[in-house]
């Protein structure tokens, strides 16, 4: 059985991984190709409802995130992943356990992301709420050499769909065109 991909979306709250995740895997299910969207705040409040966000918990949540998906990806389902995961380390981990992994770079200004806010976690930090956000508060190491990067603020979802799948065909992760 022929491993699946991993392809992990990072970027600050708000800069769009969740809906650039969700248009690849719509391309990926046309194809009648396996997938599975683990989106991380579904996964955090389905098996870590009471993990938080200190370095520690993030920590502990990615690594979950990326065994999990190497698990999925042995068994032949293409994984997409949408978390912040802000330190390089934790993305670099799951490099290392996924054969076929794809580091999508989602970058966004911050203050794109704090007029976007779908979650209201900008209106809570200005409310002084909360003073966890990563690239706000907190640190966000962009990627150094990720196969892709995208700016959300400049191209349309399906551009940057389409950046995925082009990267994803050149590395040989999906079937050619008969």
């Amino acid at each position: 059985m022929e491993k699946g991909f991993v392809i992990w979306f990072t970027g600050i709250p708000a800069s769009g991984k969740s809906t650039l995740a969700s248009a690849v895997q719509e391309r990926i299910e046309e194809m009648g190709l396996p997938v599975e969207n683990l989106d991380a705040d579904e996964v955090r409040q389905n098996l870590s409802p009471n993990l938080g966000y200190t370095e520690e918990a993030r920590d502990e949540n990615t690594k979950r995130l990326a065994w999990f998906a190497q698990k999925l990806s042995g068994y032949g389902a293409n994984v997409l992943i949408a978390a912040v995961a802000p330190l390089r380390k934790y993305r670099d981990r799951a490099r290392q356990w996924c054969e076929k992994f794809v580091e999508v770079y989602v970058e966004c200004p911050l203050e794109v992301c704090q007029e976007r806010d779908p979650k209201g976690l900008y209106a809570r930090a200005a409310r002084g709420e909360i003073s966890d956000i990563a690239g706000m508060h907190q640190p966000y190491e962009a990627p150094r050499n990720g196969e892709v990067h995208v700016h959300t603020s400049d191209a349309s979802v399906e551009e940057c769909a389409e950046a995925v799948m082009v990267t994803l065909a050149e590395l040989g992760y999906l079937p050619a065109d008969d």
